[in-house]
């Protein structure tokens, strides 16, 4: 039993994470960007980054987002500042329910989720008529 408690003995042990070859890193952070002009001059959101923080004004309304890169992948979008009236106009690549998501007022936020195939809303303040409207 000394042998067994010898080796099971780690007071004085670092233990350090494996590196895993060809990991990509998820980063917990979040970006805060500006919309595009238009849909023709979107701002692409980040796939990395879980969450964006958009801000949109005159001529500032428009952002896409790409597909995702494996099944489960979450993505939060913020509508954190509107100014000058201006709504968020959210196009995603693959979007299951539709093809936009408008924004009609600051502080309004929407979770996804990618399927493999298509993002999926599975949070949100989400109606037919305002908020985050589905199109």
């Amino acid at each position: 039993l000394e042998a067994v408690d010898r080796d099971l003995n780690l007071a004085n042990t670092t233990l350090t994470s494996p590196a895993i070859s060809g990991a990509t890193k998820l980063g917990l952070a979040s970006e805060t960007v500006a919309a595009g002009n238009g849909s023709g001059s979107a701002t692409a959101l980040s796939l990395v980054l879980p969450v964006s923080f958009i801000t949109t004004a005159s001529s500032s309304s428009h952002v896409s987002l790409a597909n995702g890169t494996e099944a489960g992948q979450v993505k939060f979008i913020v509508h954190k500042t509107r100014s000058n009236t201006t709504s968020l106009v959210i196009t995603p690549a693959s979007f299951a329910a539709g093809s936009t998501i408008t924004s009609d007022l600051d502080s309004r936020s929407v979770g996804l989720m990618w399927d493999g195939s298509n993002w999926q809303v599975i949070a949100g303040e989400i109606t037919g008529t305002a908020e985050m409207v589905i199109a």
